[in-house]
């Protein structure tokens, strides 16, 4: 698994992409996944798969990633700030995306900036209007090499945007459209689903909103207590790693033929969920759907029943937390199981819910990154539990499913 390969901050193993025989390759999936082929790593069969590894890395990599930004970050909070910059857009795709969905509350509630996040293939298709005099224009991509991102990225900078690039690759395609970048560290995929991308991406972004704030609002709040709980974060994750493992461990092996899941997050943690959720779909294949209370409340009773599972993600400061814990109620009314995303201190929702994940934090925005750990560990062990699920790979072990990869995914498009 990726615990045996020498990670490099700043670079990937190899480009993605499958040498040889393509379709010969696709024709011997079964045997050799090309998904290993593309990523330039060893195929598994069984737990630790590599994905384990790419997840039990992310603390290494957050540490890491603050460690080598500690002047790059508030130098472009310093820029950003003299433009006269007061909002941002975040793009990307899939996983990318959901960085910037889930940093936006940040700048909402740490900057005080407008935030917003998009697909990137949906800017590229419809050009939504931006104020790009007032508004950044912020780059995800893990790789920096995505084709799509890297087109939307392109035509901002012809409509004069300023950008910024977060990505794990120096160099890569997407820094070059861009005015700035963080790279973060992590090194390279190991498996088919990005993990530490999305932990370290998410912390920088949080750090870069929060040190707007501090030159902006001085006195609005005790930064340098909310930058050092931030930077807390890889601690802690590590910390938390072996007991949320088995946890999980034990919770997908109950649940491993639940029909469907229902992922609750509010704010920053709607993100949150949308990324729970996408692993889900990656990882173990069940169908998972993210939503906000709201959009619960008024759609998914009727959903909500004995073969439903329902995540929720409740810090205790979450302004949202009574919605989160009418939530809660409804699985409990309805006899539907429940886990529940909770901070230590918390009484209520835990009441209410079946299972819980005690994390240790209770500001929304920075649990966000210590809610991913759970989101990540109860999909990959749900692969594990079903036993004939490689999360490695997105199913590209499967001919049918190998063909659409390479269809897709050519060389050098991620």
């Amino acid at each position: 698994m990726a615990e045996q390969y020498q990670r490099e901050a700043g670079k990937r193993i190899k480009q993605w992409g499958i040498e040889g025989d393509i379709q010969r390759h696709i024709e011997g999936t079964g045997e050799y996944p090309i998904m290993y082929r593309a990523l330039g790593t060893q195929p598994q069969t069984q737990h630790p798969f590599n994905l384990f590894g790419d997840i039990k890395s992310q603390p290494k990599a957050l540490r890491e990633t603050f460690a080598n930004n500690l002047q790059n970050v508030p130098a472009i909070a310093r820029r950003l700030v003299e433009r006269g910059l007061t909002g941002m857009v975040g793009h990307g795709l899939g996983t990318s995306q959901f960085v910037a969905q889930t940093a936006s509350a940040a700048f909402w509630t740490y900057a005080g900036w407008s935030a917003k996040d998009l697909d990137s293939l949906e800017y590229v298709n419809f050009g939504h209007p931006i104020d790009f005099s007032r508004t950044a224009f912020f780059s995800y991509s893990g790789s920096g090499s995505t084709v799509d991102s890297n087109r939307a990225a392109a035509r901002a900078k012809e409509l004069g945007a300023y950008q910024v690039a977060f990505t794990s690759i120096a160099g890569s395609p997407i820094t070059q459209k861009c005015d700035d970048a963080i790279v973060c560290a992590g090194g390279f995929d190991t498996g088919g689903s990005d993990t530490f991308h999305y932990t370290t991406r998410l912390a920088v972004s949080i750090w870069l909103a929060l040190e707007i704030g501090a030159l902006t609002q001085p006195s609005a709040r005790n930064w340098d207590d909310l930058r050092a709980r931030l930077f807390a974060t890889a601690d802690k994750m590590e910390a938390m790693f072996d007991w949320v493992s088995e946890r999980s461990r034990i919770l997908s092996a109950r649940y491993k033929n639940i029909r469907s899941i229902l992922v609750v997050g509010a704010g920053a943690n709607e993100g949150t969920a949308e990324e729970i959720a996408l692993k889900y779909d990656e990882m173990s294949h069940i169908p998972t759907k993210a939503m906000c209370p709201g959009r619960h409340i008024h759609g998914a009773l009727g959903l909500t029943q004995h073969d439903i599972l329902t995540i929720i993600i409740a810090p205790l400061d979450d302004p949202a937390y009574a919605a989160l814990r009418d939530i809660a109620q409804v699985t409990l009314m309805l006899k539907s199981p429940s886990i529940a995303l909770i901070s230590e201190e918390d009484q209520a929702v835990a009441e209410q819910v079946d299972d819980v994940f005690r994390l240790p934090e209770t500001d929304p925005i920075l649990y966000s990154i210590l809610a991913i750990l759970p989101g990540q560990l109860l999909p990959y062990w749900g692969a594990v539990a079903q036993g004939d699920i490689n999360p490695d790979t997105q199913r590209a072990n499967i001919a049918r499913h190998a063909k659409v990869w390479n269809w897709l995914f050519p060389k050098d498009t991620h």
